[in-house]
């Protein structure tokens, strides 16, 4: 799982196949272990109903389509978490 926060929504009329009634959300990744937010931005389909200014787990590649099994959803990216509180032990 990887780790980001939902910066913006999509809103799409005409969807692909596989996409009609899903959420889109735009994502920036984070490192969570600095908190540093990347300059980069991922669209993530949402399954888990997550809003602007949230921290989420997403998954990326042929793993962010297992949510949705055994429906066939064409994605690279799907949340799959929202992270409500994040502990980090001293080294």
């Amino acid at each position: 799982m990887f780790y980001g926060k939902v910066i913006g929504n999509v809103v799409a009329t005409i969807k692909a196949k596989g996409l009609e009634g899903k959420k889109i959300q735009i994502i920036r990744p984070v490192d969570m272990k600095t908190g540093l937010e990347s300059d980069k931005f991922i669209a993530a389909l949402d399954i888990t109903d997550s809003g602007i200014g949230d921290y989420v787990g997403y998954e990326d590649g042929r793993e962010a389509a297992w949510a949705f099994e055994p429906q066939e959803v064409p994605t690279d990216a799907t949340i799959i978490a929202i992270i409500d509180n994040v502990n980090i032990s001293g080294e």
